[in-house]
């Protein structure tokens, strides 16, 4: 049983769910058997060159981030093929949000989100969630699946809390604490949240493209969690 769920992992292109292998043994191995087996199979890999992690609700066989140099280079991937900031700050505000409208993302972050939406709908990483029961019911917004096999993540429970980033940000901080913020000087104001894609001189910098709006229907859902 051992060698076959090893062999499996291997040729999965995805994270295998517990259920999946489960289905696969029909009945001659049950829920126990396999955690034993997914278990001791990890703890196997601890020495070797690949690694098997637990992300996105199942267990991957996959290459360690200490040649991943190596495999960008083999198979010949861009190493500047990123997320740009505009999209990592509204997938932020969506992972920790979720489900939530564009106009609430706009609101947040005081700028139109429409380029950064639609890139990280290509990119399958978020995907509608249904429509809000509200004038208008527009699109909610909700992570994928990819999303968390992106980012090495079991569930959105492992996501970072603020009490994280607030420990991790006083670490950093040397010297006295700023206690008062002066707001003196002209301020821009913010645009609505049904301002076009030119109300804001934010610009993608990696995944352009010439319509920055989201359209009102996205097309289907991407079968995410």
């Amino acid at each position: 049983m051992k060698a076959i769920v090893e062999n499996l992992l291997l040729a999965a292109d995805q994270p295998v769910t517990l259920e999946r292998l489960r289905q696969t043994f029909a009945g001659e191995a049950d829920k126990g058997q396999l955690d034993a087996v997914l278990d001791e199979l990890t703890e196997d890999y601890r020495t070797k060159n690949l690694q098997i992690i637990a992300v996105a609700d199942g267990y991957q066989l996959c290459t360690r981030k200490e040649y991943s140099d190596w495999v960008r280079k083999f198979l010949k991937l861009d190493k500047t093929f990123r997320l740009s900031q505009a999209a990592l700050d509204t997938l932020s505000i969506v992972a920790y949000k979720q489900p939530i409208t564009r106009a609430e993302i706009d609101h947040i972050r005081g700028v139109d989100s429409g380029g950064a939406l639609r890139t990280l709908l290509e990119k399958k990483i978020i995907s509608p969630a249904g429509r809000k029961d509200v004038a208008g019911r527009p699109f909610m917004y909700r992570t994928t699946r990819k999303f968390l096999d992106y980012f090495g993540l079991g569930e959105l429970s492992d996501l970072p809390t603020l009490e994280d980033f607030q420990a991790s940000h006083l670490d950093e901080i040397e010297g006295p604490l700023q206690t008062e913020i002066s707001f003196e000087g002209p301020s821009t104001p913010s645009p609505s949240p049904d301002a076009g894609p030119g109300a804001s001189a934010e610009s993608e910098t990696v995944f352009s493209t010439e319509d920055a709006s989201v359209p009102d229907v996205v097309g289907e859902d991407t079968g995410s969690q």
